[in-house]
């Protein structure tokens, strides 16, 4: 007993060992690799090296690395939307385009398991290249719905069906709408376009993009307990025939 008042507050716990060259070196590696946050490298470190480093330790040398910004206040729990998902892959499918300011991007992905079938970048969204993508989408199995926004490439503002509608229903594909003025009807396609700006610009072709978000990148709206990425869950939730 020192007799003197305890100091109680913010920055007088344990102070942080300093970090080593090695520590630096593995996170760098593991950061290059899979593109997630300390919390996540924290799981995949200590499963791919059985070596436990706490994600405060992670997130301090990500700041260091440039790879993490500081936070200047504690998160603000967002809102909780209700989520609906569909059992099987392939029951449907969403499909968006997007403007990078460079080029125009057209994806589909699987709604349960968030995989990415289709994707096409390009200089304009066209109804023509719509096609072309769930055609390609299409060659992983048969698709039964398409939930889309209203633009112009997916459907005729005049009464009839526009000529992407009539390719759904040649192949007996179930078109649904998304609300006006309500992105949440398509937002698992939206939350993919966040990951597309912020990732694709770290590699050299579209394909290897696609691999690292498909096969690599465990997601966190999936069986994070075994860090499932969406390639494994694609597989996982395909009906069995």
């Amino acid at each position: 007993m020192t007799g003197d008042i305890p100091v109680i507050g913010k920055g007088v716990g344990r102070p942080m060992m300093p970090i080593e060259k090695w520590e630096t070196e593995l996170v760098k590696r593991f950061y290059e690799k899979y593109r997630v946050s300390a919390d996540t490298l924290e799981r995949l470190i200590e499963r791919d090296e059985k070596i436990h480093m706490s994600h405060y330790r992670i997130h301090a040398i990500l700041l260091e690395l440039g790879y993490a910004e500081k936070k200047d206040k504690k998160d603000v729990r967002k809102k909780d939307w209700i989520r609906y998902e569909r059992m099987h892959s392939l029951t449907t499918v969403h499909i968006d385009w997007h403007y990078t300011g460079k080029v125009w991007v057209f994806a589909v992905i699987d709604d349960t398991s968030r995989k990415v079938i289709a994707t096409i970048e390009c200089n304009s969204p066209t109804t023509k290249a719509s096609i072309e993508g769930m055609e390609i989408a299409m060659k992983y199995g048969k698709i039964k719905q398409v939930i889309s926004d209203r633009g112009t490439q997916f459907m005729n503002n005049m009464d009839g069906y526009s000529q992407f509608q009539k390719f759904l229903k040649l192949h007996e594909i179930q078109h649904i709408k998304c609300r006006i003025k309500h992105p949440q009807s398509n937002g698992k396609i939206e939350k993919w376009w966040d990951c597309y700006e912020s990732h694709r610009k770290a590699f050299k072709t579209l394909e290897e993009f696609l691999n690292w978000y498909n096969c690599i990148k465990p997601h966190r709206s999936l069986n994070f307990d075994v860090l499932e990425t969406p390639e494994q869950a694609f597989i996982r939730k395909r009906r069995k025939d």
